[in-house]
């Protein structure tokens, strides 16, 4: 059975909300749904080694202990969920449970930027 993972970086999970307003236009806001450490690591490009320089197209891989992905009884998904990181902001491509083994998740992440 693997250990915890608790990692060296904290991650906020933030949920996507749409609120109407009084002209009848959708407006999405992110609320905070909780947080939790892991370990965040390139995936591949990235770094322009030339310029050693972030590249904010880069994909990232967030690992970190198991949890259900959900909050208040939503699932969370790709399209009503991004991770805030140091900072940074991370739009969430995939949450991944390997083999559904319960252990850990590892979340897919694309770079957005700073808020």
């Amino acid at each position: 059975m693997m250990g915890h993972i608790n990692g060296n970086t904290k991650a906020v999970v933030q949920i996507r909300e749409i609120e109407t307003d009084e002209y009848k236009a959708d407006r999405i806001r992110w609320k905070d749904a909780f947080s939790v450490n892991g370990t965040l690591d390139l995936l591949d490009g990235g770094v322009n080694l030339k310029m050693m320089s972030r590249i904010e197209d880069a994909d990232y891989i967030f690992i970190c202990d198991y949890f259900a992905p959900s909050y208040n009884g939503e699932k969370l998904t790709a399209e009503n969920s991004r991770l805030l990181i140091d900072g940074e902001v991370y739009e969430v491509k995939l949450f991944d449970d390997p083999m559904c083994l319960h252990e850990h998740l590892e979340i897919y992440l694309k770079y957005l930027g700073g808020q």
